[in-house]
């Protein structure tokens, strides 16, 4: 971790400062002398200039950085992290004198002597290690620093034990109960040096990163024979999914050697499961789309996945760049890919896609983000307009009169970011494999179109570039269900793009924008519903609602 200098004299006078505080907090609870406790109230001030010195220095160093050492912005969110760490410790410290001084003498003599030593001297070396962690070259001293918040709770939890059994004898259960809330909050200082040793984690890394999730990554780097103590890697942040996973590339800290080794995954268990299997079985069904699964961890609820780093750029890039031309061999390609993945994984069955059945389920977090699209219905003219929940109720029953073609192996997830082209290889890859599974081919293109449309991209010509992709999607799904003679492409396509306009206004904060996209999810279902069985027959998507 880099020590630029402007901020080693402010941290160094910070640590300093709370290893007295410790000290005089210490000689009180064993000793019971007040003006121990009185001396480490007043050392309160000291600490907090100090903190605030830091946190100064940290900005000024964000604002202009010092050229001659430029400190990268983890580095700087770490020191930030570091700084709240030992403030929230001298904060807790405290606490603990406040709760102390309010506590009858009983509770005094109720306190374990060697407990409190032992929490104080976890403390005390976790301050000290401060320093040597960050000047070190690995994370080895940080999580030792990480690990100190097990002992200090291992040493506390064992005293509360304690207390609880007594309490339950019904003695001395005012000195009882003081002493747990002293022991308690002696725990909790434990806390605040897990938070500093995960700032110094995350700085190594490159990427502000929790203790759990490093373990995490650890185990599954192994599948890799990585370490991330002893190799020189780097994490850097890829985004995070809709789901709320994290997603980070993992790559080599020499400039010589930076290139992406695997893509590190992490966030709720149930999801990354099914990712993984959801890779598992495109490798199943048609090898070489996915990428590789190197290793699975799981920890409670939580998951980390590390798979290949696949070459290439996403469609989305492709077409917020206007690289008309990339975008129209990527497209080629990928209805290419498309022809073929379909034409293998055809089955007997035929599995509707219930779009409107999906559209019910996202009601509630539609409405969550944008309530004004809960519309009551209105009268105009005379005319009385169906509210949207009647509009989604008519256009289930009207689903379900519809013919759906034999099944195939979906994405499920298909929007622009999930598809990759390389321009070298000219191979296309999925990503986020979650949803995958055998349902109709709609399901896929209308997801796609959709993710096209709610683009943050407002110039005209990033619009006639979006409509243009919406249309060059529409028509290879008008050839494919033309080739398997699927006579009601049209109408579940509509429904297909009703169902995404409306779900996709979660992700989209601009009012005017979402407004536009329940629009058109109106529009499409009104019309549908107005059909008549000969116009049902002969409907066409009307390609104006690709066009702003």
């Amino acid at each position: 971790m880099q020590q630029p200098a402007s901020l080693y004299e402010p941290l160094r006078f910070l640590t300093l400062e709370l290893q007295k505080q410790l000290y005089q907090v210490e000689t009180y609870l064993e000793s019971g002398d007040l003006s121990q406790a009185e001396q480490s109230l007043k050392r309160v001030d000291y600490i907090d200039n100090h903190h605030l010195n830091l946190l100064r220095r940290i900005s000024e160093q964000t604002k202009t950085p010092d050229q001659t050492q430029p400190t990268d912005s983890v580095t700087l969110q770490s020191y930030d992290h570091i700084n709240h760490g030992l403030k929230a410790l001298s904060r807790q410290l405290q606490a603990i004198v406040f709760q102390a001084r309010n506590a009858p003498k009983t509770a005094f003599r109720l306190l374990n002597k060697k407990r409190v030593h032992a929490t104080f001297k976890h403390l005390t070396s976790g301050l000290e290690l401060i320093e040597p962690a960050i000047e070190a070259d690995d994370s080895t001293l940080a999580i030792d620093i990480c690990r100190l918040q097990v002992r200090i709770d291992q040493v506390c939890q064992a005293q509360l034990d304690k207390y609880q059994n007594r309490l339950r004898k019904g003695q001395q259960t005012d000195a009882l109960l003081n002493a747990s809330f002293i022991v308690r909050d002696l725990g909790r200082l434990g806390e605040a040096l897990l938070r500093i040793g995960e700032g110094i984690i995350s700085a190594n890394l490159g990427q502000m990163i929790q203790i759990e999730r490093y373990h995490s990554l650890e185990a599954t780097l192994s599948a890799l024979s990585l370490n991330p103590q002893e190799e020189a890697l780097t994490i850097r942040t890829m985004g995070e999914t809709k789901s709320g996973c994290t997603i980070s590339g993992v790559m080599s800290s020499q400039e010589s050697e930076g290139e992406m080794l695997a893509v590190f995954k992490a966030g709720d268990k149930a999801k990354l499961k099914e990712e993984k299997t959801g890779i598992e079985n495109w490798h199943e069904v048609y090898p070489g789309i996915a990428p590789q699964v190197y290793s699975y961890h799981k920890s409670g609820n939580k998951a980390a996945l590390l798979f290949e780093y696949l070459t290439g750029d996403t469609l989305e890039k492709l077409l917020l760049e206007r690289d008309r031309k990339t975008l129209r061999e990527a497209l080629q390609a990928l209805f290419q890919t498309l022809d073929n993945i379909w034409q293998e994984t055809r089955i007997d069955s035929v599995l509707p896609a219930h779009f409107m059945r999906q559209l019910k389920k996202r009601l509630k977090d539609i409405y969550q983000v944008h309530p004004e699209l809960e519309s009551q219905s209105v009268t105009i003219s005379g005319v009385k307009n169906a509210n949207m929940k009647t509009l989604i109720d008519q256009a289930e029953a009207f689903e379900q009169t519809l013919t759906t073609p034999q099944a195939v192996y979906v994405h499920g997830d298909f929007n622009l970011d999930n598809i990759l082209y390389d321009t070298l290889s000219r191979d296309i890859n999925f990503i986020d494999l979650h949803r995958s599974d055998y349902t109709d081919y709609v399901q896929d293109l209308s997801v796609l179109m959709v993710s096209c449309y709610r683009l943050n991209r407002f110039g005209p010509q990033d619009r006639k570039l979006i409509a243009q992709t919406m249309l060059a999607i529409y028509d290879y799904g008008h050839s494919w269900a033309q080739k398997i003679n699927d006579t009601d492409y049209d109408l579940r396509l509509a429904l297909g793009l009703s169902r995404s306009f409306l779900t996709s206004t979660r992700f989209v904060l601009d009012a005017s924008h979402a407004k536009a996209m329940q629009f058109r999810a109106r529009f499409l279902l009104e019309s549908l519903l107005k059909l008549t069985p000969e116009q049902a027959s002969t409907y066409k998507v009307p390609k104006e609602i690709y066009h702003d």
